[in-house]
């Protein structure tokens, strides 16, 4: 196997096993239900601070009643709870739960889980190999 053929393998290893840990957290969080375009959805939410449902809305170019439905399901499965404006207690603005955080981290938290699986299977001196030939791709 000559050197391109090496790298295009490893690559390819190193890819599955990002998508088999990117597997696994969502598996963790128990996310089968939720869609990429609702993942979407929260990092938008996540974007700004302190969002009504007619906000959002207007944000994603979507109906009022798409996102309350939408609204509903995240309260339901505890990524998003509504939190009342302190100077008007008929306003509520929409926040993230610590669970709909850690799915907008869902990038950082599966780098985590793979770096634990590498370091697993790799001594100390192939992590550093590893991890100074990863840092020169920018």
């Amino acid at each position: 196997m000559d050197s391109r053929e090496k790298l295009i393998k490893s690559l390819g290893n190193l890819f599955k096993l990002k998508g088999s840990c990117y597997a696994n957290v969502l598996n963790d969080l128990n996310l089968s239900e939720l869609s990429l375009k609702q993942m979407d959805y929260l990092k938008s939410l996540n974007n700004v601070c302190g969002v009504t449902t007619s906000q959002l809305a207007e944000k994603l170019d979507l109906s009022k009643p798409t996102v309350t439905e939408m609204v509903k399901k995240f309260i339901k499965m505890g990524i998003v709870y509504k939190q009342s404006c302190p100077s008007d207690g008929r306003v509520y603005y929409l926040k993230l739960t610590e669970k709909g955080q850690q799915i907008v981290d869902l990038g950082i938290m599966t780098n985590v889980y793979m770096a634990e699986k590498l370091m697993s299977k790799l001594d100390d001196e192939d992590i550093e190999t590893l991890s100074n030939i990863l840092l020169k791709i920018d």
